[in-house]
């Protein structure tokens, strides 16, 4: 008699379990979303940024860099047919580069701190800056 008990409440389980899940099968198959409720998604792609077709690598100076000479080289590489204008608060110079891109030109620094502005400027007017802070100081190290 026990095991019957026992045999007949594992056999109501199982059908209860069986009914319960054919229900909520039936509820999610049928459940609909009104139309009023689904809101439409608008995917936007970004647009890339392009890189500048004209580049400018500084060889020298260093950037925060302390000298004990007032002249100074500064030098790098840029595109063949790019102007490079160096500016400063104590010069101003407009460098060509050679056929291979490379620019070198010395200029005279003075005393304390110079911030020097080096800009690339392309024949169709793109241009891409570098900017370095060279200390001069009488002091050796």
């Amino acid at each position: 008699m026990k095991t019957e008990k026992l045999v007949l409440s594992f056999i109501a389980i199982l059908g209860g379990l069986l009914v319960a899940g054919i229900v909520f099968y039936i509820y999610q198959t049928t459940r609909a979303i009104p139309s009023s409720k689904i809101k439409p998604i608008a995917i936007t792609i970004p647009t890339p940024t392009p890189k500048p077709s004209i580049f400018l690598n500084l060889i020298t100076p260093a950037d925060e860099s302390v000298v004990n000479n007032k002249t100074l080289t500064i030098s790098g590489k840029s595109m063949p047919d790019a102007t490079i204008v160096i500016i400063s608060n104590n010069f101003e110079q407009v460098v060509s580069p050679s056929l291979n891109g490379d620019f070198s030109t010395t200029v005279n620094l003075g005393n304390g701190s110079s911030v020097i502005e080096i800009t690339a400027i392309a024949a169709n007017g793109e241009e891409t800056k570098i900017t370095r802070t060279v200390t001069y100081s009488m002091e050796e190290f």
